[in-house]
């Protein structure tokens, strides 16, 4: 899909630095003079060799020949988005297809259903995400039949918003060879939808293309591929590391494979296997599933179905082993793990790790954990002490967190009120990087910043400063990306920045401060993104 990134670790994918200087003039930035300085109040920065080259007032700003001048017009520059935890083909898939996460019932996705079958093709299969049933006053779910007559005989399936359940119509489901039944769950669920989204190379290409300008276009010049054979298999992620045919300037890519190692040699063939295209083997290898579907593991019953703990999918001596092959091999172990005993099941995995190969070097492997909802003080401070990244989803507490949500159905009150303890992993010292696990919340980095920002428990809220460096410099370190500054404002570092259409931001504003713009962003209803660089190139001008 995408060149080589002009820098960074194996995995990295993007596109080439501009080659001509680029001035922004008239921006509202805070630039700090050089990394671990304070940052400044900008009116102006200069941007040369991919790098942010000077920063300051307007009327001090360098005007060389040949310098190209974008006029801001009070524009708002920060530091570009990571998405820490995203599925490039799924989102571009999600972009096509039916939008279902408004509907509140069984009634009104019937009626959707319906709605893209008058205007879609004779024949063609009608996809839709998006749909949760946590939402609706009644959950009762459609029926494959009441699928398939609201599409007028076309094979249908819609994936819930956790991508962790689906729905078929009557005719898929018989095509893949499975009884009629109302929910598809994990790998009943992968399996139909596979099959439902069989694409050939020229489509899965077209649609990572139009879920990497979506990423473009939304601020970000990085983003964080979590691969797994259950998600979207290997030649889905060959196809998405490989250099396009006509590059276009693009966000990189740091790209993770869910496979699981054993021993280092295991280790190092899958690596060499990928010819040092990944970052990382796992994301979402997964040690269980999700609280949606009921399939996070727990250490006590559902609340909503006692019969039921849900799936723990890997024991510790499995991921221990995992974690030690990574570590000798040289590269990251990552893992998803959702509800308490799967996180508990990853620390103990991590400490048997530690006992192997040292904690020392452990911590420098620098390994993560995707999702760590369940996660408590004393295991955030355990992760922390070895180094571990939190790679967390603000917009899950936005959606699902808050007294009468989907977690609290499934937890009850007390269990659910302690999920995504943002702030306790801060204060435990967890380094944390934000994601969105599109096409589960959509890309929407300003509203992952309000999320930790309004947490459901004040005392997991994060500041602004601390919310936006886990979206930018964060992603950066949990792809072990950061060298250089890259994910900051400093003189120096990299030029992967976005610039927005400004807010309202209120008094304070033209100070050194830019916490009031920060907030102005994340509370507006709509932010535009006007620009977008990664290392200096444009990846999407408004």
């Amino acid at each position: 899909m995408s060149g080589r990134a002009p820098a960074g670790p194996p995995g990295a994918t993007g596109s080439p630095p501009a080659a001509a200087p680029l001035l922004l003039d008239g921006v509202r930035s805070w630039v700090a003079p050089c990394a671990g300085e304070p940052a400044r109040r900008a009116e102006a920065v200069l941007i040369r060799d991919g790098r942010i080259a000077w920063a300051g007032r307007s009327a001090d700003a360098p005007r060389d020949a040949g310098t190209r001048v974008i006029g801001a017009d009070g524009a708002v520059l920060l530091a570009a988005f990571v998405d820490g935890h995203a599925h490039v083909t799924e989102t571009g898939r999600a972009l096509a297809s039916l939008d279902v996460s408004a509907v509140r019932g069984a009634g009104e996705l019937l009626a959707a259903v319906a709605a893209l079958a008058r205007t879609a093709p004779a024949g063609a299969l009608l996809l839709g995400h998006g749909w949760d049933e946590s939402t609706w006053a009644d959950p009762l779910l459609p029926t494959p039949e009441q699928l398939e007559a609201a599409a007028g005989g076309r094979e249908v399936f819609l994936s819930r918003i956790d991508v962790h359940a689906g729905l078929a119509s009557a005719g898929l489901l018989a095509r893949a060879g499975y009884a009629s039944d109302a929910l598809l769950e994990e790998a009943d669920h992968a399996a139909v939808r596979a099959l439902a989204t069989v694409t050939g190379p020229d489509e899965t290409r077209a649609l990572q293309r139009r879920a990497l300008r979506h990423f473009a276009s939304s601020g970000h010049a990085a983003v964080t591929e979590m691969a797994a054979p259950h998600v979207s298999g290997e030649d889905d992620l060959r196809l998405l590391l490989a250099p396009a045919a006509e590059p276009e300037p693009v966000p990189t890519v740091y790209a993770y494979w869910a496979r699981l190692v054993e021993s280092e040699e295991h280790a190092r063939a899958e690596l060499a296997a990928w010819g040092g295209a990944l970052s990382g083997l796992g994301g979402d290898l997964s040690i269980d599933g999700s609280l949606g579907a009921r399939t996070a593991a727990l250490r006590a019953p559902y609340t909503d179905a006692p019969h039921t703990r849900g799936e723990l999918l890997l024991e510790p001596p499995a991921i221990a082993a995992h974690v030690i092959a990574c570590t000798l091999a040289g590269t990251q172990a990552a893992f998803h793990a959702i509800g308490d005993a799967a996180v508990e099941a990853a620390v103990e995995g991590f400490r048997l790790a530690s006992l192997a190969v040292g904690e020392e070097r452990l911590r420098r492997a620098r390994h993560r954990v995707e999702h760590l909802e369940g996660v408590d003080a004393p295991e955030a401070r355990s992760l922390a002490a070895w180094g571990v990244h939190a790679s967390v989803q603000p917009r899950f507490d936005e959606l699902w967190g808050f007294p009468g949500d989907l977690y609290e159905q499934r937890l009850g009150r007390e269990r659910a009120g302690a999920l995504n303890p943002f702030g306790s992993l801060v204060a435990a010292g967890a380094p944390l990087a934000f994601g969105s696990d599109t096409p589960v919340t959509g890309a929407a980095p300003w509203r992952s910043i309000l999320a930790a920002l309004r947490h459901h428990h004040p005392d997991e809220r994060l500041g602004a400063l601390a919310a936006v460096r886990a979206h930018t410099a964060g992603g950066y370190a949990a792809a072990r990306a950061a060298e250089g500054g890259r994910g900051t404002l400093a003189v120096g570092a990299p030029a992967s920045l976005a610039l927005w259409e400004a807010p309202d931001v209120g008094p304070g504003e033209a100070g050194d401060d830019p916490v009031p713009a920060i907030l102005g962003l994340a509370e507006a209803r709509a932010t535009r993104c006007l620009l977008t660089l990664a290392d200096g190139a444009v990846l999407h001008s408004a």
